[in-house]
């Protein structure tokens, strides 16, 4: 009985590992891959995700790894090392890549990282999608592409301009994260999307933060819960009043800000039409509750609703990624 119990304490701390409060993650968990230009096993991150299994893990050490990284397998968890793992603020891994539609050919292939894989896990890594930075060339050019359920993302980063996350299917959550663009930059298709306590960063004028586009009612949403929307430390120019919460790629669009922090760079009337000639307005869900700051007057808001404190409800984290979502995602996180 005693052994047992130390086998259960020892998969305890296993699984919340990747957290403690300002921790440091410097050395890897008990049988984890290791990626390093000198410590680790492989050198590539892709590389280790080739050799790994269902169920393993895999420790990447500080550097910049310049890579397109594809994932497939099941059950898999990453950790960056960093100096605080309860934020994105110390990391010391980035991955980064510069891909683009224009060249790759589809929206998923110019991700710097593609999850094709249910229950996965990654913590303290910068994701970056160079194409479009600095010269304002548009093309869609992922930081993320997620096609799965059970994904969680804690204490991330993801930078890009056009197009940074797109969480295509499945379930996703975002703790303790940044993400960072400049069109349409939060996107998707039919997944169940929420971020909490993270930072919403956008680059220039004119910017539309979320472009929700399910192909039909009740299909996918973004949930996004005491996030901090500001501009971006690079930003182009002064972005007061010159960004949107969102707008719909298809008029079944579902987006909620809710208990945010929304800063001055938000437009009055919050929202926008996908274009004049493709409006997507007819069966759009626009949502707001319980939001501060500056851009969180919503009098002038366009097609969009502001929920009470009953109907926000029905926008819980429970509600969106199902009843069972404190077995997978962490809960240092929430």
């Amino acid at each position: 009985m005693y052994s047992f119990y130390l086998l259960a304490i020892w998969a305890f701390d296993l699984v919340h590992y990747a957290f403690a409060s300002a921790s440091q993650r410097g050395t890897p968990p008990t049988g984890s891959l290791t990626v390093g230009t000198k410590l680790g096993t492989y050198t590539t991150i892709s590389a280790a995700v080739a050799a790994a299994s269902k169920g393993d893990s895999i420790f990447v050490y500080a550097g910049t790894y310049t890579e397109a990284v594809y994932i497939t397998v099941d059950n898999l968890t990453i950790y960056g090392q960093t100096d605080d793992t309860s934020s994105y603020e110390s990391n010391t891994v980035t991955l980064t890549f510069n891909g683009a539609k224009a060249t790759k050919g589809t929206d998923d292939a110019s991700g710097t990282l593609r999850v094709h894989a249910n229950s996965f896990a990654m913590y303290n890594i910068k994701v970056v999608n160079t194409y479009g930075i600095g010269n304002g060339v548009g093309s869609q050019a992922l930081a993320l592409s997620a096609y799965g359920t059970e994904q969680g993302f804690y204490g991330c980063s993801f930078v890009g301009y056009q197009d940074t996350l797109y969480t295509y299917s499945g379930t996703q959550y975002f703790g303790h994260s940044y993400i960072e663009g400049a069109v349409d930059f939060i996107f998707g298709k039919t997944a169940n999307t929420y971020i909490r306590a993270s930072v919403i960063a956008s680059v220039i004028a004119g910017s539309t933060i979320t472009a929700p586009g399910p192909p039909s009612s009740g299909e996918g949403i973004y949930v996004i819960e005491s996030c901090t929307v500001k501009a971006a430390d690079d930003a182009k120019s002064n972005l007061t009043h010159q960004v949107y919460l969102g707008r719909p790629w298809t008029q079944y669009a579902q987006a909620v800000f809710k208990y945010c922090s929304l800063s001055d760079i938000i437009n009055p009337a919050g929202w926008k039409q996908w274009s004049t000639s493709e409006p997507n307005t007819a069966n759009v869900l626009f949502a707001e509750f319980g939001n501060t700051g500056d851009g969180s007057n919503t009098s002038q808001r366009n097609f969009s609703t502001t929920l009470t404190s009953a109907s926000v409800a029905k926008y819980s984290i429970s509600a969106i990624l199902g009843s069972g979502y404190n077995a997978w995602v962490d809960p240092n996180y929430l």
